[in-house]
């Protein structure tokens, strides 16, 4: 059987993948048109990774030739972040990990600091405009912050609220809506995790001084766990509308062979059908986002089918006739490749039993699970241990205390299995 022809709103998706949004490029450059565009840090106080940021403005100020801005910002909304209190804490303890591979710091240990806390430094930061001064006051202030200090903020901006919903307003026309993120030309560059990415396109427009890279990644200073005496299975929470899933899952059908203990696959309901919400500018940022990852690892990406609803629910069906971790995960990368790169509709029976084929099933089996409305209550079962790990979307990855949220991370997985293998 062939593949069905692509849906044609998939033809649409990889046109929006595959180009820069034209209205951020004309927003951000703005007064700016005939000059260098701006390079914008958002950054919000109490935030880890707006910490891990703000680190490295000293030595981009030396090397960048463009202005930059520090663009303060508050909490985000909550609809953007579904799960805020787990998602603040994996945030601290995530920076904690990453600060000693990126050459950076970051306090140990550390705590979330109280809303009282947050104001003061928001205030007292909003009086520290230029990034000369900002970069200045910012550690005294973070520091203080996430030690948990008694410390009075000297300096309060008068119109300090104004200022973070301006900042907001102006972060969401330009098509972000989360902190710790750069912005320049109308692009978007997260944490310190896409500064690649920025450091490519600014030596592309003869920006950048030098030929040292922004930041480098050394995985052996990450402070992650050892284990000597036997390393747990690698457990992989998995959405098929998750499309940081599929290159994960194309990652660990390339990796999985090296972990002696084995691995576990757990697929989730996606966050949309599980009441948490997922805005529409996450969205198109995440397809602009997953494409240059996906093309930087070689994995098609563009043509698009959302599985929100049937095509979801089929492929949890049929997943339990997988029976080995390898057949797993062959089915995994076949739906996702169909419904991330290749425009299938796996809510139909032509795309289902395609992508199904493609990853050694039997098709007559897959549709009778289908038929006869086989349940799914093991996506629940695994939803309950992605939260008991602490976390709550996808693609994450537990080894046994241990737990880590995002195809960015899965360095780590590497990193752990090289110190067992070297102990």
């Amino acid at each position: 059987m062939g593949p069905p022809r692509p849906a044609p709103k998939a033809l649409v998706a990889e046109r929006i993948s595959g180009h820069r949004d034209p209205l951020s490029v004309v927003r951000a450059r703005g007064l700016h048109w005939r000059g260098a565009p701006v390079l914008e840090l958002y950054y919000e106080p109490g935030d880890p990774h707006s910490h891990l940021c703000a680190q490295l403005l000293p030595g981009l100020a030396e090397r960048v030739r463009a202005p930059i801005a520090i663009r303060l910002v508050g909490e985000s909304a909550p609809e953007d972040y579904p799960e805020r209190e787990r998602q603040r804490a994996y945030a601290l303890t995530d920076a904690q990990r990453i600060a000693p591979a990126r050459g950076l710091g970051f306090p140990v240990p550390a705590s979330l600091p109280d809303a009282g806390s947050l104001r003061a430094a928001a205030a007292a930061l909003a009086s520290a405009a230029d990034h000369a001064i900002f970069q200045d006051v910012e550690p005294k202030i973070a520091d203080a912050l996430f030690t948990g200090e008694s410390v009075t903020f000297v300096g309060a901006h008068p119109d300090v609220d104004e200022l973070l919903i301006a900042n907001a307003a102006r972060r969401l026309r330009l098509g972000h809506n989360l902190p710790g993120v750069w912005q320049f030309d109308g692009d978007w560059f997260w944490g310190v995790d896409r500064l690649n990415y920025l450091e490519a396109r600014l030596r592309a427009q003869g920006l950048l001084d030098g030929t040292g890279a922004l930041t480098a990644l050394d995985p052996q200073q990450a402070a992650l766990p050892s284990y000597d005496a036997a390393l747990p299975p690698l457990e992989f929470f998995f959405s098929f509308r998750s499309p940081y899933s599929y290159l994960a899952a194309v990652e660990l059908q390339r990796f999985h062979r090296e972990w002696p203990s084995g691995v576990v696959v757990r697929p989730v309901l996606p966050m949309a059908m599980r009441d948490l919400p997922v805005p529409r500018v996450k969205r198109m940022y995440t397809v602009r986002d997953v494409r240059r990852e996906a093309d930087r690892l070689g994995v098609p990406f563009g043509r698009i089918v959302d599985p929100i609803g049937d095509g979801a629910r089929r492929c949890l069906q049929v997943f339990p006739l997988a029976g080995s971790t390898e057949r797993q995960l062959e089915l995994l990368v076949s739906a996702a490749r169909g419904i991330f790169a290749e425009g299938i509709d796996v809510a139909t029976d032509d795309g289902l039993r395609y992508v199904v084929e493609r990853a050694g099933l039997s098709w007559a089996d897959a549709h009778a699970r289908v038929a006869q409305q086989d349940g799914i209550e093991y996506a629940a079962d695994n939803r309950d241990e992605l939260l008991a790990a602490g976390l709550w979307g996808v693609p994450c990855y537990r080894v046994g205390a241990f737990s880590a949220w995002g195809q960015d991370r899965f360095w780590m997985l590497r990193e752990i299995l090289r110190r067992f293998t070297a102990a």
